[in-house]
């Protein structure tokens, strides 16, 4: 396992860099296609338990996010969910009484899970030095799974969410929370992003908030009786499986940068 993690990344982390420092619209392609697939992973997860969300609605939101974002509209947010809810309502007129309200929540459920948090990286890629503010955040999440990794194996004996996610410990969480500061420290050594201060913090921020995303998406596996969201990447599992940090901390740095923005 991972041998074929280890094979997996050094395939998928050139492909990221290249796609990060081209930016624009093969950027903007790559996400759509990386969005595509998590929502329809997170849709074949919820049929397990009899829930059929409705996707055409939700893709046709997430387009408009993606490449709205993209084209910088200011309302991307607002068209997006705008016609995703009005395509909802067809369904509901054309269905009726065949569809139920679990269906709808679900289909705006994905839309803000799948869709709308990692729009973000396209938000963040439009920033002054945006770019690096990719790398910075990507750097974060491995460096906090590697370290979670290795210290949660050789070191973990508390467990950290045993319902959750058995195998995580809080020797592990805290191994990596450690080495995503080394990790950033070198990097803004290299790249001066930020002061040290304001690096160590931001660190300090998506390292949890990458952790507790991984908890999240442990959590909904586990409610739906699934052990990965899909097999897509081997050794990883789904997209979802290996995105799944990314999900919650690409809205978190999106805004703390803006906040530190206006503090000046």
């Amino acid at each position: 396992m991972l041998s074929l993690r280890i094979i997996s990344a050094l395939l998928g982390i050139p492909l990221l860099i290249w796609l990060i420092y081209q930016g624009g619209i093969w950027l903007t392609i790559a996400l759509f296609l990386l969005v595509v697939i998590g929502t329809g992973e997170l849709a074949e997860m919820l049929k397990k338990k009899d829930n059929q969300p409705l996707i055409l609605p939700v893709l046709a939101g997430e387009f408009v996010f993606i490449f709205g974002a993209w084209l910088k509209w200011e309302n991307w947010f607002s068209l997006g969910l705008g016609l995703c809810f009005l395509l909802l309502i067809i369904y509901l007129f054309s269905k009726f009484p065949n569809i139920s309200v679990t269906q709808l929540s679900l289909s705006f459920f994905i839309l803000i899970y799948v869709g709308w948090t990692l729009t973000h990286l396209i938000l963040l890629r439009n920033l002054p030095r945006g770019d690096l503010l990719l790398f910075f955040l990507f750097t974060v999440i491995w460096s906090t799974d590697t370290g979670a990794y290795f210290s949660g194996r050789f070191l973990g004996k508390k467990k950290l969410a045993e319902k959750i996610s058995p195998n995580k410990t809080r020797e592990g969480a805290v191994g990596g929370l450690l080495l995503s500061i080394l990790t950033v420290l070198i990097f803004n050594y290299y790249f001066t992003l930020f002061n040290v201060p304001t690096i160590v913090f931001l660190c300090l921020i998506i390292s949890v908030i990458g952790q507790i995303g991984d908890l999240l998406e442990s959590s909904f596996k586990r409610i739906l009786g699934v052990k990965d969201s899909g097999n897509i990447i081997p050794g990883h599992g789904g997209m979802l499986d290996r995105f799944d940090s990314t999900i919650t901390t690409a809205p978190v740095l999106f805004y703390l940068i803006l906040f530190l923005d206006k503090m000046g």
